[in-house]
């Protein structure tokens, strides 16, 4: 919590203004009142009062080789919200609402073997929103808002989050070229489980231009981010900025023309990168059946001064028979500023047909490449290489030797992510794994961008010829069966011959069934590659839903894998499973338990979390009720270190009326 925000100097004045408005509610005549001042008009609406009585106990353990402690704290908090509306002069002048949100918390933590520590503390919280001009062509909006909050992640997990925002926001809502920009500044403290300090700038700029036949629009933003966790702290600056057209050909939807150019640049405080793309689209629908496509597209990107920047065009026919089979053919040609370039072409059939019980689904495409290269055995940027990243998954990055110092993470807005807390990378002979770590801040399947620098071979020439074949059925409306084939060589045509040319082979069968209350989903992956890492995986998942009654219900879910990297033999193992009943007890009050078990067993990961919840829900009109016990236990066999958490939680509410 800041200081400044605890100080009881500093809260006297806010004291002073709670205590002026609580009389206020209580005394106000009713309805609205207004007043004139000098000739200018107001007007303020009854305030409305919201109250919250809470209280929290956290006790965890920690024990190790080399570390064993334990701390309980407890913690009494009272909540008021008084909030009220009006307008000022006039309501087309200008139109507010504010808010007042005090809180004070009575704090006890005992440390082991430590000395008992209390601590009284009050917080002021407020809201402000101020509407200028509203129904005019332009409106101006400022805001600012001050809260704390308490967040609930997976079971124990508990942290509480204490936010500054203010900004402002104008529209110019003018028929032509409707525009907003607005600016905001946000400073965040988290405590708890987790422990962060967040600052962040916002500036952005949106319009839009639409005409019969065309959409133009203008997006811009810049973004200063700070961000200190765990002793570790991070910078980012983005700016980014693109400018999009859609214009419709006559005759109208027969063909559109898309334009559009983009701009990005990110300084993380180690790299500074930037890019630039221009792109130019026609579709073209000749007839029904038949239509084509081009488009021509320049990229430029730079990375710590090393700027690298590729033209490439492409054309393609696509053509459907009887709404079953669709054939598609394209070619590609492609030139970068270093020399290299490439082109090539591909073929595409896609089947469909009804079949008793269901329908089959049947796919084919070829796809022949030849790439030169002018120059090699040089350092390579990479900027905004994109991954997900998923629990036994084995994400590689998209190039051999990498620098691992220069590897950098980050969210698609730019937000950049911690190593060794966030993700970890592991090198897999000269390959490099990203992982997401189990309680940082990447979510489980999330999509981030990842520069880097590699070694690349000497300059050679070049063709691949890859092919795939797919082979699908859904039947009864319930069950997807999915095979795919795919299969690409690398041939060497002239210049320093590599030391391996790559030929990949990868087989996966995936299959979903939903029937009455339970969701099977099975995934199997099979790859060879002789230049790279060659894995197995499978993982079969299982949920099931079901209420009894209208007045229970009743979940799990539960999964096992296992991933198997051939080269080394190397095995990952994981499975878990997750149980929930939710019971109605009146029609007032329901409650709920939670359970789950997670393993996760490998080579350089075994780790086990067991949890545990029960939750009782009341309400009653404005009144809310809720008592949570909340259990988790994590232990990290590798390093023998172990964690242990119980939370308990009680409040009662009043809602604004």
């Amino acid at each position: 919590m800041h200081d400044g925000a605890r100080h009881p100097d500093r809260a006297r004045p806010a004291l002073w203004l709670l205590a002026g408005l609580a009389q206020l509610c209580l005394l106000w005549p009713g309805g609205e009142a207004a007043a004139a001042y000098r000739g200018r008009q107001w007007s303020i609406q009854r305030p409305q009062l919201a109250a919250e009585f809470s209280y929290r106990y956290e006790s965890e353990a920690r024990t190790g080789p080399f570390l064993s402690s334990s701390e309980t704290s407890n913690v009494l908090s009272e909540k008021f919200d008084l909030k009220t509306a009006g307008w000022l002069y006039h309501p087309a002048m200008a139109t507010y609402t504010l808010e007042l949100l005090p809180e004070w918390q009575q704090t006890q933590d005992t440390p082991e073997g430590g000395r008992e520590n209390s601590s009284n503390a009050f917080f002021l919280g407020y809201g402000f929103d101020l509407n200028l001009l509203p129904y005019k062509p332009y409106t101006f909006k400022v805001f600012a808002k001050r809260q704390q909050s308490s967040l609930t992640g997976s079971l124990a997990t508990w942290s509480e989050s204490e936010s500054d925002t203010y900004g402002a926001t104008l529209w110019l809502k003018y028929k032509l070229l409707p525009s907003t920009l607005s600016y905001s500044h946000a400073d965040t403290t988290q405590s708890g489980f987790y422990v962060a300090q967040e600052s962040r700038d916002d500036v952005r700029f949106d319009s839009r231009d639409q005409r019969p036949n065309s959409l133009t629009t203008l997006n811009a933003a810049y973004t200063n981010f700070d961000r200190s966790t765990l002793n570790a702290a991070s910078h980012a600056e983005t700016l980014t900025g693109n400018l999009q057209n859609t214009y419709s050909l006559l005759p109208k939807g027969r063909r559109t023309l898309s334009s559009n150019l983009s701009y990005r640049w990110t300084d993380n405080g180690l790299a500074t990168t930037s890019g630039l793309n221009l792109s130019e689209a026609l579709s073209w629908r000749h007839s029904k059946r038949l239509s084509s496509n081009y488009s021509l597209n320049y990229s430029q990107d730079s990375n710590q001064g090393q700027r690298l920047s590729q033209t490439s065009a492409s054309a393609g026919l696509s053509h459907s028979l009887y709404e079953n089979l669709t054939s598609a053919v394209g070619v590609t040609v492609s030139h970068g500023s270093q020399g290299s370039g490439s082109y090539g072409g591909n073929v595409n059939f896609n089947y469909q047909r009804r079949i008793p019980g269901g329908m089959i689904f049947a796919s084919l495409g070829q796809d022949y490449r030849v790439t030169q290269r002018a120059t090699g055995g040089a350092v390579v940027p990479i900027v905004g290489e994109t991954h997900a990243l998923s629990t036994g998954d084995v994400t590689l990055l998209g190039n051999r030797n990498v620098d691992l110092a220069s590897i950098a993470v980050s969210a698609a807005d730019g937000t950049p992510f911690l190593r060794d807390f966030d993700y970890t990378i592991e090198v897999i002979g000269a390959s490099v794994r990203l992982r997401r770590t189990t309680f940082g801040a990447i979510a489980e399947g999330q999509s981030v961008r990842v520069s880097y620098t590699y070694q690349s071979n000497p300059p050679y020439d070049d063709a691949v010829h890859a092919q795939s074949y797919g082979l699908g059925f859904f039947l009864w409306s319930a069950w997807r069966i999915n095979y795919r084939y795919t299969h690409s060589q690398q041939d060497f045509l002239a210049g320093v011959r590599p030391d391996v040319l790559n030929e990949d082979t990868t087989q996966t069968v995936d299959s979903d069934l939903t029937w009455r209350w339970s969701t099977t989903r099975f995934q199997y992956e099979d790859s060879d590659r002789n230049s790279g890492t060659s894995v197995k995986r499978w993982q079969l998942d299982e949920g099931l839903r079901f209420n009894p009654s209208y007045l229970t219900s009743l979940g799990l879910s539960a999964y096992v894998g296992r991933t198997t990297l051939k080269e080394s033999n190397a095995q990952e193992r994981f499975h878990g499973f997750r149980a929930d009943v939710q019971r109605l007890i009146s029609g007032t009050s329901k409650v709920r338990f939670e359970g789950l078990y997670n393993v996760s067993d490998g080579t350089t990961l075994r780790t086990q979390d067991k949890g545990a919840a029960a939750i009782w829900e009341w309400s009653y009109g404005i009144w809310r009720a809720e008592a949570t016990y909340r259990y988790l236990l994590q232990d990290d066999l590798l390093s023998g270190q172990s964690r242990e958490r119980h939370s308990l939680y009680a409040v009662l509410r009043r809602d604004l009326f």
